[in-house]
């Protein structure tokens, strides 16, 4: 069974934005990198939920999706560079969709085990 382009869109966010503020945690203090660390591991654990199909996957993806987005606006508020701000503002708004898509009926049929059309 597929899955549906919902999953597979949230799950490409949470990687992508791991990724993404891992990598702009480094160009900006490499010193300072446990907290992109942290939140790129939670990024990836609600992504490997999604991938695996885990019963609850769905709802802790949408709580991680919201405190990631909650993170990154309070980034995008702060005091740091504007194209810091600018990315955390994308990746926020990432987020927030991705958190939105696991709601949808396709992702949590397919999270609950139930054949969709």
């Amino acid at each position: 069974m597929s899955r549906p382009l919902e999953i597979r869109v949230a799950i490409a966010v949470f990687v992508a934005g791991a990724v993404l503020f891992v990598g702009a945690g480094a160009l900006r203090d490499a010193a300072a990198l446990t907290f992109p660390v942290i939140v790129a591991v939670i990024g990836l654990l609600a992504a490997a939920g999604l991938l695996a199909r885990w019963h609850s996957g769905g709802m802790a993806a949408f709580v991680a999706a919201g405190l990631i987005a909650l993170a990154h606006m309070l980034i995008a508020l702060g005091d740091v560079h504007w194209g810091f701000r600018v990315l955390s503002g994308v990746l926020a708004a990432a987020h927030i969709y991705a958190a939105i898509l696991v709601l949808t009926k396709p992702a949590r049929e397919h999270l609950q085990g139930v054949p969709h059309e």
